[in-house]
């Protein structure tokens, strides 16, 4: 259940990693010393194009391998001090790589890029997007010292502040009692017991997280003022209108789209808080569902699985979809892609990396057994499964925007979810089935709704000063209020989700919320295409353009407009019948 991470690098005291990490200062230092030489003037700027991205291309691959290897090592072991040292040493050549990028926006201020798709030069017509977009973010350049300058001080800003955060949740431990013994675990392990099938252990679990959060509280609240207050510095220096304009840029989004789909998310909260009240009511409470029980498992779906089990499970369900997808999935157990046990110092949540260099992906989760964390083990592959289909695409052309990079895991966990469910064996399972999908489904539009209503406030409030921890559990608790509303007990809400949630700790992505929103919805409407003839070509095709255009031009490659709230609707219109079914059962 722990992950192979030695074909990346045998360790940080090999020839390989120690001679990668010469070469990439050595090659980044050469390639800005020829950038200073080369770029004083438009002239000969194809033949300059063509070797400044064929050069980024170069060195994205062997700093990624670098970046990945000491982050990874780290995200399994909080506590791996060589990990941290190596981490920090790789952030601080990556300013060099980011001063490239910027060289690079300076240099197409003054290059025409209209008629680029006419070059002779394949490397420029293929990163035809890439170029038109670092031409538009080049309005929000700063001079290169000062670009230098605020990548250096991220080093020991917001980069450092993230890392304390994540050494000080990965760490925190949670006193409750337990079997009727009393013990410490781990942050994670507490919060999965918020699907255990008993009430007195969920309550239990969800009173030590808040005691737990309640001693880290003052060391995050700092990390999150830092983070915060260094971004709203930046924004305001580029020249943003907002915090949120630069991320629906990164997002690859117009704000016509993001209303689009926020107007329709908040039209069908109504329908979607029926499915609250009507938990509570099943589970004994009078003023809406606790938050200690907003997933309490209902009905009678009582599996639990082995970690081999749910390799299996997944594997084969799968693979009666598309075989080319079991085959894969099966492929990244065999090689050890995954690290799913349980245990302190690993870093909270779930992820999957990309390991760009050797054209594999990394996943990292808690796994203990629960349908919940077999439908994450399949989420997460799903995105393995979409690095599989970017990775004969350059690094430049792979960067996926948030939005789109949560389209393949929630379609695997779509698929799957309803493969189990159309299995059902009684009127209970169903139950306790559509209780989970709703569960997952409310919470990727309500809960996320709530989260970005808070860094929203956080954010202006933030500009007047540091907030204390009784200002963001209050901001926080207002947010749940305004997005959860009668559908849940006002007096026992979660007013540390800021603290548990990692997503609020990136230096550099903000917002870091209605991407998922977008994902799941965008999702469910690639998913309501699957038996169309030839889906799953068009399916792979599009999931190898997502780093190659907007997220409305992807979109429209297999017919769907996100500008118009219609789609939205007919997504969230998915939800509200399983809301319907629900109540029904």
């Amino acid at each position: 259940m722990r992950w192979n991470l030695t074909n990346i690098y045998p360790s940080f005291e090999s020839e390989e990693f120690k001679s990668d990490l010469v070469r990439f200062e050595k090659e980044t230092a050469e390639f800005l010393k020829w950038m200073d030489e080369n770029l004083n003037s438009a002239e000969n700027a194809e033949e300059k194009l063509e070797y400044i991205i064929s050069k980024l291309n170069e060195l994205s691959l062997i700093g990624g391998k670098l970046y990945n290897f000491a982050s990874l090592t780290l995200s399994a072991d909080a506590n791996n001090e060589t990990a941290a040292k190596y981490l920090d040493v790789i952030r601080s050549k990556f300013v060099d790589l980011s001063l490239a990028r910027t060289k690079f926006r300076k240099f197409l201020k003054s290059v025409e890029i209209e008629k680029l798709e006419d070059t002779p030069s394949e490397v420029i017509r293929s990163h035809v997007f890439v170029i038109k977009e670092q031409k538009i973010l080049s309005k929000y350049m700063l001079s290169e010292n000062e670009e230098k300058i605020i990548s250096m001080m991220r080093l020991t800003g917001g980069n450092a502040w993230n890392n304390l955060y994540e050494k000080t949740t990965s760490n925190l431990l949670c006193e409750m009692e337990l079997n009727g013994e009393k013990k410490k675990l781990p942050l994670m392990r507490v919060r999965n017991l918020a699907y255990d099938k008993s009430a007195e252990v969920r309550k239990k679990a969800y009173e030590a997280e808040i005691r737990a959060c309640e001693s880290a509280a003052d060391v995050v609240a700092q990390c999150l003022n830092s983070i915060k207050g260094e971004f709203l510095t930046e924004v305001k220096l580029r020249g943003y209108t907002s915090p949120l304009e630069p991320m629906l840029f990164e997002n690859r989004i117009t704000e016509q789209t993001f209303n689009a789909m926020m107007d329709a998310v908040k039209e069908s909260m109504p329908k979607l808080r029926e499915y609250f009240k009507k938990k509570a009511k099943i589970l004994g409470h009078e003023k809406g569902l606790p938050w200690y029980d907003l997933f309490a498992p209902l009905g009678g779906y009582e599996r639990k699985w082995t970690y081999e089990e749910a390799r299996r499970f997944i594997v084969d369900n799968l693979s009666a979809f598309s075989k080319e997808l079991g085959d894969f999935i099966d492929s990244a157990f065999e090689k050890r892609w995954i690290d799913a046990e349980t245990r302190p110092g690993k870093r909270g949540g779930a992820f999957c990396s990309s390991v760009k260099a050797l054209k594999e992906s990394r996943i990292l989760m808690s796994f203990d057994g629960t349908l919940d964390n077999v439908l994450t083990l399949a989420h997460e592959l799903g995105h393995a499964f979409h690095n599989y289909c970017l990775k004969d695409e350059t690094p430049l052309n792979s960067t996926t925007p948030a939005t789109l990079a949560e389209t393949a895991s929630i379609f695997n966990e779509t698929l799957l979810l309803n493969m189990i469910k159309a299995s059902a064996k009684s009127e209970e399972e169903k139950l306790a089935l559509l209780d989970k999908e709703l569960s997952d489904a409310v919470q990727i539009i309500i809960d996320i709704y709530s989260r970005f209503l808070f860094e929203k406030t956080v954010f202006e409030k933030r500009t007047a000063g540091p907030l204390s921890v009784k200002e963001l559990k209050e901001i926080m608790l207002n947010a749940q209020k305004q997005a959860y509303g009668d559908g849940l007990d006002e007096e026992v809400l979660h007013p540390f989700m800021w603290l548990v949630k990692p997503h609020y700790y990136s230096p550099t992505f903000h917002f870091y919320n209605f991407p998922y929103t977008f994902g799941m919805l965008f999702a469910l409407g690639v998913y309501a295409k699957r038996d169309e003839p030839g889906f799953f070509g068009t399916y792979k095709k599009l999931l190898s353009s997502t780093g190659k255009g907007t997220a409305e031009e992807v979109a429209a490659s297999v017919g769907i407009d996100i500008t118009k709230k219609e789609f939205w609707r007919s997504s969230l219109e998915v939800i509200e019948k399983a809301v319907e079914e629900f109540l029904e059962l």
